[in-house]
């Protein structure tokens, strides 16, 4: 009987040991990515300078940073071209995609290490990147001022989230390795509720619209006069506000909001998936 309890004994302290026995880890998510400051970012320290999101297409992918400057805005820049903004041009590890999250929390890091105007703030990719680009504009609508997506595509049902951003949208007309209606789809979904999204084919051009697209000078002066779309307060009749009063549906998500109002008051409540 002895015995018994003290292997009970003993196995419960090695039990407890190894409950114990936890260390403290951390995971880093690293993101590698090339950076551009315009020649005068240094003369004054009080001068706030727009930022470019730029996002390079698959074949970029890898863990040598320096295959970003193969297209795109990062290649202009190696080639001696100057811009008025910042560049960021971040790189996806083989294998992978872009991540908008991932996006985010770079782009949270570079505001605060670097004097960001961040009422424009910028994004454009090609390729992959062009569909990288419209899914972080989709996701988080608010962060950037416009977006420059090039030979890409996207979940039409999601672009209502972006009806207040300025968009231009690039393409090839014999490109075979993304067919040009997976453009064209967005800009049709888009049209309807942002009717000043632009969007240019060049008829000549394959896959690589890119070229075209960045040599467009045209494309920076449209860009760089765009601030970051911002709500405002507005007055409305009470009896305006009465006739928003109801329930709507969502066909795209299921989900039902009720509108109820009250003088000086709008409630909302949403509520989720009822008809699936």
């Amino acid at each position: 009987m002895k015995h018994l309890f003290s292997l009970f004994v003993a196995f419960s302290l090695l039990c407890g040991n190894a409950i114990a026995q936890q260390t403290q880890e951390k995971y880093t998510n690293e993101i590698k990515y090339l950076l551009y400051l315009p020649e005068n970012y240094n003369k004054d320290d009080q001068q706030k300078f727009p930022v470019v999101l730029f996002l390079h297409g698959s074949g970029e992918r890898g863990d040598d940073v320096n295959k970003v400057a193969v297209n795109g805005l990062p290649k202009l820049i190696a080639g001696g071209k100057k811009f008025p903004f910042i560049v960021v041009s971040p790189q996806v590890p083989e294998g992978e995609r872009w991540e908008s999250t991932d996006l985010f929390r770079l782009m949270k890091d570079i505001k605060k290490k670097y004097r960001v105007d961040e009422d424009r703030l910028y994004l454009t990719g090609l390729s992959m990147g062009g569909y990288g680009s419209w899914d972080m504009a989709m996701k988080y609508p608010q962060m950037f001022a416009a977006i420059i997506p090039i030979c890409g595509g996207g979940d039409v049902s999601k672009v209502w989230t972006i009806r207040h951003t300025p968009v231009w949208v690039f393409h090839g007309g014999k490109d075979n390795i993304v067919p040009l209606k997976q453009s064209q789809d967005m800009v049709d979904a888009l049209k309807s509720i942002n009717p000043d999204v632009k969007f240019t084919i060049f008829p000549e051009d394959g896959h690589d619209s890119w070229t075209s697209a960045y040599n467009t000078d045209s494309l920076y002066t449209w860009m760089l006069g765009i601030k970051k779309f911002k709500y405002s307060k507005v007055p409305v009749d009470q009896q305006i506000l009465d006739t928003y009063q109801g329930s709507y549906y969502n066909d795209f998500t299921n989900d039902t909001l009720k509108i109820t109002v009250a003088p000086g008051i709008v409630n909302m409540i949403r509520k989720r998936g009822l008809l699936k």
